[in-house]
């Protein structure tokens, strides 16, 4: 007997889907993917996020607050395509190449999720999936509407 039977499909709402091979910028993904994807439950599960804002444009070279604030934007903007608000993010997992670019990027964080009470895990890495990143935000919403 299948594992699946008699279990109900998760139903899933994609926000912001594309093609990987079709980015303007190349980072070997490609397959399809979304920016963010609420579930029945009304979990919204988000991509990592950028210095890219959605158009493809890169914000903030060099500079890692620039690239958070456009970080925060973007889940913002998913947050409210999946019907909620910033405010139903839950927990943000946040990416640094450098620990002295923390005060930064929490800065910009602190600007956007005011108010929030987030959970938040930060780590500092030896890199990112592109060489000029030097942020990247994961986050996680549950939005009860």
């Amino acid at each position: 007997m299948p594992i699946t039977e008699g279990v109900e499909e998760l139903a899933k709402q994609f926000i912001r889907s594309f093609e990987g091979a079709k980015l303007p910028y190349r980072h070997h993904a490609n397959g399809v993917y979304s920016m963010a994807i609420r579930t029945r439950g009304d979990y919204v599960f988000f991509r990592g996020q950028t210095g890219y804002d959605f158009e493809g444009n890169f914000v903030g070279e060099g500079d890692p607050g620039k690239q958070a604030e456009q970080a925060c934007k973007n889940i913002r903007q998913l947050a409210e395509e999946a019907g909620g608000s910033i405010k139903d993010v839950c927990k943000l997992t946040v990416y640094v190449t450098d620990r002295s670019y923390r005060p930064a990027v929490y800065a910009m964080i602190d600007k956007y999720f005011e108010g929030v009470k987030h959970c938040s895990t930060g780590v500092v890495c030896s890199g990112l999936a592109l060489p000029h990143l030097l942020v990247e935000i994961d986050a996680f919403a549950v939005i009860d509407r």
